[in-house]
């Protein structure tokens, strides 16, 4: 397995430092990705947050203890104040604007994998045009698959009105089992992604499964490398935040990288097991 491991990786460094146009695009796709990215959340998090905090605000202002509530039950007032409406209402706007938030990002991750990946295993491969084009295809549609199973879950997770919420008090336990799918299916999705040159749509379902269960323990030593990069990228980043703007600098430039290089890595490691 080390072998295998090690050989990706200096593929993967190879491949980088002798075409730094690539490296140079893919970084400013990523940042176009990132700067978007950004947009929509604080465009959608603060119309959420200010959802959140009104009905924290109005609960906040009820009186709960048990004397309140038998003299409102008493003098035939409603116990969740006088305007309890308010509540649904605030919520529903949270459902709104986070299945609004959650089609955006569907979106955009659709358009900028398909691209990133597909500029990706065309620099690796040294392929034509014609090619890339129908690998973008075979992406898309891979992607279409996975991330739609995925947001159609937590899309799910807000399909339920507010007193259905109100009286489960196990709302979220009943979607554990989606979230773990979820994590599943993203495990399968970067196997799938990275056999696309090499294979067509109507056998990547075999030979994901063959790859992502048989050889696990590889793909998991890939997503661990993966995994430790970007997080060394952002426990710097964090450290020097205040401290030294340049080492702050080349920080987000390596969290950026690390997604470049993640993608180039996943592509080397699945390439060298199939040809094992």
């Amino acid at each position: 397995m080390l072998k295998t491991i090690s050989a990706s990786l200096n593929e993967s460094f190879k491949l980088i430092w002798k075409n730094k146009s690539l490296a140079v695009l893919l970084l400013i796709l990523q940042l176009i990705f990132f700067a978007i990215f950004i947009s929509i959340n604080l465009k959608y998090q603060t119309k959420i947050l200010e959802s959140s905090v009104a009905i924290a605000d109005y609960m906040s202002k009820l009186e709960l203890d048990d004397i309140s509530i038998a003299s409102d039950i008493l003098e035939k007032r409603n116990v969740l104040g006088d305007d309890p409406s308010s509540i649904s209402r605030n919520y529903n706007e949270i459902a709104k604007n986070f299945k609004l938030y959650m089609t955006y990002i569907f979106i955009l991750l659709i358009i900028f994998l398909s691209i990133s990946w597909a500029i990706t295993l065309k620099s690796i491969y040294k392929i034509n045009l014609k090619l890339a084009i129908h690998n973008l295809f075979k992406i898309f549609i891979v992607l279409l698959f996975y991330l739609g199973s995925i947001f159609l879950f937590f899309f799910s997770l807000f399909n339920v009105s507010f007193s259905q919420i109100a009286s489960e008090s196990a709302f979220l336990t009943k979607y554990y089992v989606f979230f773990v799918f979820s994590m599943i299916l993203a495990y399968f999705m970067f196997v799938s992604l990275a056999l696309l040159h090499k294979t067509e749509l109507k056998d990547i379902v075999q030979k994901t499964l063959a790859i992502g269960i048989r050889k696990a323990h590889y793909i998991l030593s890939a997503y661990f490398i993966n995994i430790f990069l970007f997080g060394s990228s952002v426990v710097l980043f964090s450290y020097f935040i205040e401290k030294n703007f340049f080492v702050l600098f080349l920080s987000i430039v390596l969290i950026i990288l690390s997604f470049v290089f993640g993608r180039i890595f996943m592509i080397k490691v699945v390439d060298n097991l199939t040809k094992n």
